[in-house]
């Protein structure tokens, strides 16, 4: 019961603190209409996908926010354009992007500097030039330091990450049962 007075409490006071137009940071992700995680935001950044897209993304200590993408399941893929391993994977994240339209976003995160692919992926794709601290902040959160590609994350409706590997060939399976299992 105190707890609870105090998180109320503490919320509460965010409010008449931080009031409109504030330039706080606001720590409470809207995930879902009247679902709310408050997850405290350690950095951001934004990534821009070939189409021109701008999205924020918040670095929180469980996972990212993916602005505009919140209460998605999100498939964060690290690959390299001339990676074969990378290039025979397109056509798996084509399909899970199709299957799951409105549960999945795919977004992709170029390591190499080079984009011939374009046009080939069906889901979101950022050049090297485009990531802003996105590595850095993969790096710090699970200690991927670029030095293999593919690398998937996938993280849950809520940010968490709860799926990281390296991969050498796409366990399209393994994949969808863990979607699945997020939904």
């Amino acid at each position: 019961m105190k707890i609870n007075k105090m998180l109320m409490g503490l919320l509460f006071g965010g409010v008449l603190f931080t009031g409109c137009g504030s330039t706080s940071t606001d720590t409470t992700k809207h995930v879902e209409p009247n679902v709310i995680t408050t997850q405290n935001v350690l950095s951001s950044t934004t990534i821009i996908t070939t189409n021109g897209k701008a999205i924020s993304v918040d670095k929180t200590e469980d996972g990212f926010i993916f602005k505009g993408y919140e209460g998605k399941i999100i498939l964060l893929e690290v690959y390299g354009d001339t990676c074969p391993h990378c290039i025979a994977a397109i056509p798996s994240y084509n399909a899970i992007q199709a299957k799951y339209p409105n549960d999945v976003r795919v977004i992709a995160l170029e390591s190499y500097g080079t984009l011939s692919n374009i046009g080939q992926q069906q889901y979101e794709t950022v050049a090297k030039q485009s990531t802003g601290t996105m590595f850095s902040m993969i790096k710090e959160h699970t200690g991927y330091n670029l030095q293999a590609v593919p690398y998937l994350m996938i993280l849950s409706k809520d940010g968490s990450i709860v799926y990281d590997e390296v991969l050498s060939d796409f366990p399209e399976e393994v994949i969808d049962t863990r979607i699945k299992q997020l939904l």
